[in-house]
């Protein structure tokens, strides 16, 4: 292992969804134990204030605009280019080495700059979803040719998203480092409780409409949305909709934990056909606790999910569902089988245990 060797993380945008939370973990694994280490990313406040690497704030602005956000992204990137360059060429002149790692597929500028001054180029792809096709087309040509190296975080997204010349590896998210450690599960409270819990967007490929259907069908169980958007957007579907008394709404509730600990069951019902999950950490949050979870048969899910934790379905099957839910509601014993290995199953992605698979990583391969 090298004692000259600078890291420098890239994201774009710091903010508080579920890239650089997963990023900022990769950063406190703290694979670098002599040389430097930086994090480069934007000065908006998220999950990566304050993690233990020098910040090197860079520009990233949005816009509702379409045109005025492509403005941006290049210019963006155009600094990017020019910042980070200086950082390398800097360290190169004084004779040390480096490594850029780069998290998800859109920080080209970086790619690109750390081709020309870097020894190892790390990207971390999070992501299938880009649109439109031909910037995804542009973003992957970057990689193919400046990454040495690419991390996909499911077998699933590196299946989908292969590319040819860097050295390919799966690292599986793990539970957050501030996630509770739960050593015992109240299953007589949480079978008791009767509530099914839905972490997601109100977007319809997310399955919010499934979710409403759902509750519908069960009234005797509380359906809890833990939804992702403003409270103008939060109105106007449920003025758009007829709402079930017993479904409640809660915009990105800040003790989330609180609902994964109180739920007789966690659902992830984005559509196969509209958005293929490449991980699904709300499903495995949902099993660090215990609770059986409804996952989509494609994707990363599948990876984890299995007929003894969960069930794999589409969220259009609606009388599945249902079907399932009132079976493990049919009984404490059927329902806390399920529970028992979904726990079973969150014990092997924990914050630990994926700090340990990170650092390897990078110490496999000499990059630190």
């Amino acid at each position: 292992m090298s004692n000259n060797i600078d890291l420098f993380y890239v994201h774009l945008f710091n903010d508080f969804s579920g890239s650089p939370r997963v990023f900022k973990d990769a950063i406190d694994s703290n694979i670098n134990n002599f040389g430097k280490t930086y994090v480069v990313t934007s000065k908006h406040q998220g999950f990566l204030d304050g993690v233990n690497a020098s910040r090197i704030n860079c520009f990233y602005a949005r816009s509702n605009n379409r045109y005025m956000q492509l403005f941006y992204f290049i210019l963006s990137q155009i600094l990017l280019f020019g910042q980070l360059s200086c950082f390398l060429l800097k360290g190169r002149l004084e004779g040390r080495k480096s490594t850029v790692i780069i998290n998800t597929m859109l920080p080209f500028g970086a790619g690109l700059s750390a081709k020309f001054f870097a020894n190892s180029i790390v990207y971390y792809v999070h992501e299938t979803h880009i649109k439109p096709d031909v910037l995804k087309c542009f973003l992957r040509f970057f990689i193919e040719h400046c990454a040495t190296h690419v991390i996909f975080v499911s077998k699933y997204l590196q299946q989908t998203e292969s590319f040819k010349k860097p050295l390919a590896e799966v690292i599986y998210n793990g539970l957050r480092t501030d996630f509770p450690v739960v050593k015992d599960v109240d299953s007589k409270a949480k079978f008791m409780h009767k509530q099914l819990f839905f972490a997601g967007s109100l977007k319809s490929y997310k399955g919010i409409d499934q979710l409403l259907q759902l509750a519908l069908h069960l009234p005797d169980f509380k359906v809890i949305a833990a939804v992702n958007c403003a409270e103008v957007e939060l109105a106007q579907y449920k003025k758009s909709n007829i709402i079930p008394k017993n479904m409640l709404f809660h915009i990105r509730p800040l003790n989330i934990q609180s609902y994964f600990e109180q739920s007789f069951l966690v659902l992830n019902l984005s559509l196969p056909d509209g958005w293929v999950e490449t991980f699904g950490l709300s499903l495995l949050e949902g099993m660090a606790f215990g609770s059986p979870v409804i996952s989509p048969p494609v994707g990363g899910p599948i990876e984890f999910v299995n007929s003894s934790n969960g069930y794999l379905v589409d969220s259009r099957q609606t009388e599945k569902i249902v079907e399932f839910i009132l079976h493990l509601n049919s009984s404490f014993d059927v329902w806390n089988a399920y529970s028992q290995q979904a726990f079973q199953t969150s014990k092997l992605f924990t914050a630990e245990e994926y700090k340990k698979s990170f650092k390897a990583y990078f110490q496999k391969f000499d990059l630190v």
